[in-house]
């Protein structure tokens, strides 16, 4: 036993606390045993405390499996062999000698020795190997990531990636196992039919007919089962992939009172893979049964031909019969069962793989010598000749349609860039500007090569910096996304800091530059992610620097510092390519290009372009003297949070420690309508299994009788039937049978009479108990896992709609990952595996039970060594589950799609999430190689982890089996010991006997599969703990408002406050105005002063304090749909979803198409979606990224007119658009929503100054609520200090804007 482990190939670095013999990471040797270096320290600990990834272990080279497959068989047919010779030293007139039995004894406990010896190491072997296969294709799917192009990055999805990984490579860990059968079957066949043919003469070609009929029906119904669940996977796929649009646009959803029409799709979805999963069970329930049956029809068949013709039986051959038949029911209908549906669904999840490892690379061009040498000799580092590129042109369509229209964030189905001819010098700072859709950011893209050109010549020389348009954060620290891999070096590190303005936020952060910034910068407000992303790009040197819009998302102050302090400073000498919006710094350009559909306008310095006179020329002039200001936006509303109480908070969860309790088994069978399915089953499995036992003690009585009628017609007193008489003659069955046929034709004796109609009669039984039986236990998997299918629906179903009904917070505080985690990974464990671990479970107890029962009926001596084996076992399996179980949240922690502080500081699915997101700039950096390191020492960390969880599990495999056998092997040695003392008759022992032979495995397996179980009940542990989340208030209410309301739109506040959580501070403190009736309000403040928050309140995105009417109606008293359908909202972040435009519009079909156009045409669209060919139902894909960001906030514009409302809000609303976007919404707004109240939180302060009022904001209080030209009289007031810090010159701008607007009201 020791060593067998060992073996099997890892050596370790465990911490000192755990493994004391292996502080300090010294290595053990392969050939050192488990048990005594490192398994028994690993678990004593383990059962103490709970485990971290410091106990993980380092990988080895695997053994290989396939001989151990052929030495375990060959020990199992040689059993019941050796059983039947023990067997008949029991019966009558037996001829054995104790010399003999003794030494059959001996070999039977050999063989069980060899039995453990070679078992477990297989069926490890087999894991172990299948854990390789899995790695290397996982480090396969993450290198092609890496060397994708930017086509093929948006013609698939992160989350089918991520179902790759999660689900499709777990279908090696259950192929491998069954694999080797495909050949073992088939020489096991032949086998057993040539021993059986030895024992039962011709009758054992029944096998084989069995057999024949019962094995393609089992493949057929594979094929099924794989087929299905191919249909599943795509299910599930667009499930998870609609799931991860709703999470993330969750604050669109609730404002827009969206959450019946998307769970209508979701349950509607859920509803076709729960019918396709149902299917699957029926042919899983249906090949469960035949698995079951198998043995028990064939030895119906053998049994029952042997009574009908008169075949003499003795329990010797009975009972070897039994065992060979047994040996058949696992190889041939079992592993062969799980061969052909195992080996389907691994095809068709490689077939999947393939599809996504086949997709278009990125192409690599290398520049020519010659092309290089002028560009160096004209001090030229960027050329780009007569370049045409476009995303279309050399891309095949997306098979699959989901993303084969549009890719980036201004691309649609046409673009492409035309005729370009630049070239950049050595030191330059050149600005790109252009409208939205202009192809500015294709431009730098094609710098890149990530946009290969169709004709033209593209050269860049040197290394390029690269900051794309929209920041990306990595899962880690502040720092280690400013270093991103380089080394650190203080001086340039403190510089960088400082010319990005970053010092301020990191004073504010406890932990300074080492605070975990969160999934995608979760933590950050979005100018922290830009600034905290230029500081990534400018910290690394290079010759070329790629600026895509890094201004955008701060304010004037801001924008000003990084532009002169890290643009035009600290990257001094460098080759700048800036593209921006923020017009006022184009001054200081050495050049600007101005890009309009693709091509290039015209090029020159400012003032060449405005003597130019060109339509561009205009909007500069005019941009000229009309100063633009912004804040810095906020994406979250837990960014409302002042910085100084940023903590070192953990993005992910901890894993849970100790047992699953009872209450979750309860909690689960409780969803799934438990008093009318859990009686059913339990009543279908205990009547099979009392008819199993019924049926199998009248085979023993019956063996008993052909052993007594054996002996008799040996001794002359009792003539066989004529037809064996026959057989004898004609087949020369004397010999098999051993007997001396008494040829007579005369009638039976009465006595014969009477031992005839018993031997009729108990064979009767036999059959119809076993006929009880196949139909009990086909019906028990039927049932049951109907039920798991309620099960899992219901528990899906109850989690969607309290995660829908869940405050805001919760999905401002919590990753998407991590809650998506628990609609993918967890959902799935209860819809397949841990329906079949429970039916397992459930099935072997009620077999033990009623094996145990009768075994102690038959002699209760038997039993005596039971007592202290069932308590060494549960000690071993209470010693070893805490292990088990921690190493497996540990491996589904490491699999997790958030990272965990305690366990990783980046998991693998996080980290590809992060890579596909940050793709371009991973490669732009030379980032890629770095990567894929982290990547392989994550997977290595998730593989020891698993590796871990494969060894505790074969650890108590291996010592409880030992114990079995030690058992076994005490009841023989006790049975021939007592023979004569308890009057053991040959029938009832190897009944007894047969019994206790096929107890181990089974007892085994439901230990071993009932700490799986305990361990994959996690999942529904989790996903119960989803459905008691806190939740909104009611979506409508007993009393609610009339249908006109509100008529007038007047807004009134008395004393609001709001705290998002009671763990978070106070963002807004006694808030009291009134807002009168089509006023046009501005909100304005710095980062984290209220302005969203306050519409958070009005919204009751959280729950305020105090009062807030509306058309004096207390909207905290009304339902939350009754108050957020009534106030139209266009928020910072155009959220859009997957599917057709019509949807994205109108997803209740309220309104015609008519109307859908004409809001269209009042947001300039119209001319857009008419040139598509599916006009209203063009695709939309996934979060809209085949629009541009200006034309999704135009969509988002078109809902708020659809809705006609008499209240208005828009929060940061043009954050993200250009100059002509933002115009174009401020005049819709003022033209279309004049006689409405509007709220507008503000990011330029020159769109405000028109307002009614305007409401100014710091630290959570209204310190100012007046007109732009009374606030602008205040000594010293905030909004006038926010007017000065833009400048003097466009402070009198300001100052003029608002006297005019004045005059005009007043």
């Amino acid at each position: 036993m020791i060593g067998i482990e060992a073996s099997v190939g890892m050596i370790v670095s465990c911490s000192e606390a755990a493994c004391p013999s292996m502080a300090n990471g010294v290595s053990i040797p392969e050939t050192m045993s488990i048990l005594s270096q490192w398994a028994f320290p690993l678990f004593r600990y383990g059962f103490r405390h709970p485990l971290t990834q410091d106990h993980l272990y380092d990988v080895l080279p695997e053994d290989q499996s396939d001989l151990l497959g052929i030495a375990w068989k060959s020990i199992r047919i040689t059993q019941p062999y050796l059983i039947g010779r023990i067997i008949s030293y029991f019966q009558p007139g037996s001829t054995l000698s104790q010399t003999e039995v003794y030494i059959y004894a001996t070999v039977v406990a050999v063989s069980h020795i060899l039995q453990l010896v070679v078992n477990p190491r297989y069926f490890f072997n087999c894991d172990h190997i299948a854990l390789k296969m899995k790695v290397a294709v996982a480090s396969l799917i993450y290198r092609k990531i890496l060397k994708m192009s930017s086509w093929s990055k948006h013609s698939t999805t992160s989350g089918k990636i991520i179902n790759h990984l999660s689900t499709d490579l777990e279908k090696f860990r259950y192929t491998i196992d069954s694999f080797h059968f495909c050949w073992l079957g088939p020489l096991e066949i032949v086998a057993i039919l040539y021993l059986l043919y030895q024992q039962i003469g011709l009758v054992s070609l029944l096998t084989l007919a069995v057999t024949l009929v019962l094995l393609p029906l089992q493949f057929m119904l594979g094929w099924i089962y794989g087929k299905l669940r191919m249909k599943i996977g795509a299910a599930g796929d667009k499930r998870i992939h609609l799931m991860n649009q709703i999470i993330a646009g969750m604050r669109v959803i609730k404002m827009y009172c969206w959450e019946k029409p998307f769970s209508e799709i979701v349950f509607n979805i859920r509803g076709w893979e729960v019918s396709e999963i149902w299917k699957a069970n029926i042919a899983k329930s249906i090949n469960i049964g035949l698995f079951q049956s198998a043995s028990v029809v064939i030895s119906m068949a053998l049994f029952g031909t042997a009574w009908y013709t008169g075949v003499p039986l003795s329990a010797q051959r009975i009972y070897s019969t039994l065992g060979w038949v047994f040996c058949l029911r696992l190889t041939i209908f079992l592993f062969m069962m799980y061969l052909v549906e195992d080996n389907k669904q691994l095809a068709s999840s490689l077939k999947r793989i393939q599809s996504f490892l086949t997709v278009e690379d990125m192409k690599v061009f290398s520049e020519s010598e010659g092309t290089t040498k002028s560009m160096q000799k004209e001090g030229v580092f960027v050329s780009i000749r007569d370049m045409t590129a476009s995303w279309l042109g050399h891309h095949p369509q997306d098979k699959e349609g989901v993303a084969d229209k549009l890719l980036d964030q201004e691309l649609n189905e046409a673009f492409s860039l035309k005729n370009i001819d630049l070239e950049v010098k050595k030191g330059e700072l050149l600005a790109v500007v252009g409208p939205v859709g202009s192809g500015k950011t294709s431009l730098l893209l094609s710098f890149l090569k990530e946009l290969p050109s169709e004709t033209g010549q593209v050269c860049v020389q040197g290394t390029v910096g690269y900051m794309a348009q929209t920041p990306w954060v990595m899962s880690g620290t502040f720092q280690a996304n400013v270093m991103f891999g380089e080394n650190v070096e203080q001086e340039r590190y403190r510089k960088v800091l400082h010319a990005c303005a970053l010092y301020k936020d990191l004073e504010l952060m406890r932990l300074g530059d080492q605070t975990l910034v969160g999934e995608r910068g979760l933590l950050l407000s979005g100018g922290q992610k830009a600034r905290l992303t230029l500081a990534r790009t400018v910290y690394r040197e290079a010759d070329v620097y790629l600026l895509d819009d890094p201004l955008g998302a701060v304010d004037t102050e801001v924008g000003s510092h990084l532009f002169q302090r890290c643009i035009c400073e600290l990257l001094e000498g460098k080759t700048r390519i800036l593209v921006t919006h923020q017009l006022q710094y184009l001054r200081s350009a050495d050049r600007i290009v101005v890009l309009d559909e693709g091509k290039i306008v015209c090029v020159g310095t400012y003032d060449e372009l405005v003597k130019q006179g060109t339509e561009f020329s205009s909007i500069l002039t005019k941009h000229d003297k009309d100063m633009k200001e912004k804040d810095e936006r906020q994406e979250k509303l837990v960014n409302e949070q002042r910085e100084k109480n940023t903590k070192a908070v953990d993005d992910g969860e901890f894993a849970e420690t100790g047992g699953i309790g009872w209450n979750v088994y309860k909690d689960y069978y409780l969803s799934g309508r438990p008093w009318l399915y859990l009686p059913l089953t339990l009543f279908l499995l205990v009547i099979a299994h009392a008819a199993y036992g019924y049926g199998d003690w009248h085979l023993a009585k019956w063996a008993e009788l052909s052993d007594s009628l054996n002996v008799k017609a040996q001794n002359g007193s009792y003539p066989l039937y004529p037809v064996i008489n026959t057989l004898n003659q004609t087949l020369g069955l004397n010999t098999l049978y051993n007997i001396t046929p008494i040829l007579q034709t005369s009638n039976s004796t009465p006595e014969g009479s009477l031992i005839t109609a018993q031997g009729d009669e108990l064979m009767q039984k036999y059959l119809v108990a076993m006929s009880v039986f196949v139909v009990g236990i086909s019906l028990f998997s039927l049932v049951y896992f109907r039920m798991s299918v309620i099960i899992s629906k219901r528990l899906h179903n109850n989690m969607f709609q309290v995660v829908m009904g869940a405050k805001t917070h919760f999905f401002d505080s919590n990753p998407v990952g991590r809650i998506l985690n628990k609609f993918a990974r967890d959902l799935g464990l209860i819809d397949s595996v841990i329906p079949s671990l429970t039916n397992i479970v459930l099935e072997i107890v009620i077999c033990l039970a009623m094996q145990i029962g009768i075994t102690f009926i038959i002699n209760p001596f038997l039993l005596l060594p039971l007592t202290p084996l069932v308590i060494v076992i549960y000690l071993i399996r209470l010693f070893s589950l805490p292990t088990t179980r921690n190493m497996k949240r540990l491996e589904a922690m490491r699999l997790s799609s958030t990272p965990v502080i305690s366990l990783a500081q980046s998991p693998i699915f996080s980290h590809i999430s992060d890579t596909l997101v940050g793709l371009q700039s991973i490669r732009a950096l030379g980032m890629s190689r770095k990567f894929l390191r982290d990547f392989d020492r994550f997977q290595d960390r998730h593989t020891s982890a698993f590796f871990l969880f494969l060894s505790a599990n074969r650890w108590f495999s291996l010592r409880s089996l030992f114990f079995l056998d030690v058992y076994f092997v005490l009841v023989i040695l006790l049975s021939l010991v007592l023979r004569d003392m308890i009057g053991l008759s040959g029938g009832l022992f190897g009944m007894a006997l047969n019994y206790l032979l096929t107890m181990a495995d089974p007892f085994e397996i439901m230990m071993r599969i009932s700490a799986d179980l305990n361990t994959q009940m996690t999942s529904v542990e989790r996903i119960i703990s989803y459905t008691k989340l806190e939740q909104e208030a009611p979506k409508v209410s007993d009393s609610p408002p009339p249908s006109s309301w509100p008529q007038i739109g007047d807004i009134k506040l008395v004393n609001v406050g709001l705290q998002y959580s009671s763990d978070t501070d106070q963002v807004l403190h006694n808030i009291t105005c009134l807002i009168n009736s089509r006023e046009k309000i501005g909100i304005v403040g710095r980062t984290g002063a209220g302005k969203s928050s306050l519409i958070a309140a009005l919204l009751r995105l959280a729950e305020p304090t105090g009062e807030i009417y509306i058309d004096d109606v207390n909207v905290l008293k009304i339902g939350l749909h009754e108050l957020r359908n009534k106030i139209s909202v266009i928020p910072q972040d155009p959220i859009l979803f997957s599917g057709n435009l019509r949807k994205n519009l109108d997803p209740f079909e309220e309104y015609t198409d008519d109307q859908l156009w004409m809001a269209l045409e009042q947001v300039q669209l119209k001319v857009k979606v008419q040139s598509e060919r599916e006009g209203l139902y063009m695709e939309v894909s996934d979060s809209g990224q085949n629009l541009s960001v200006g034309q999704r906030q135009l969509v988002c514009l078109a809902r708020a007119i659809l809705r006609q409302n008499n209240i208005l809000v828009l929060d940061e609303a043009t954050a993200n658009v250009d100059h002509n976007t933002d115009r174009l919404i401020q005049e819709t707004i003022r033209i279309r929503f004049k006689n409405c109240t509007v709220l507008t939180v503000a990011h330029r302060i020159h769109t405000i100054m028109d307002s009614s009022r305007v409401m100014v904001f710091n630290q959570g209080k209204l310190v100012e609520f007046d007109t732009p030209y009374q606030l602008l009289q205040i000594e010293d007031g905030f909004f006038r200090n926010l007017v000065q810090q833009t400048g003097k010159a466009q402070a009198k701008v300001l100052q003029r804007l608002a006297e005019k607007y004045h005059k005009e009201r007043f």
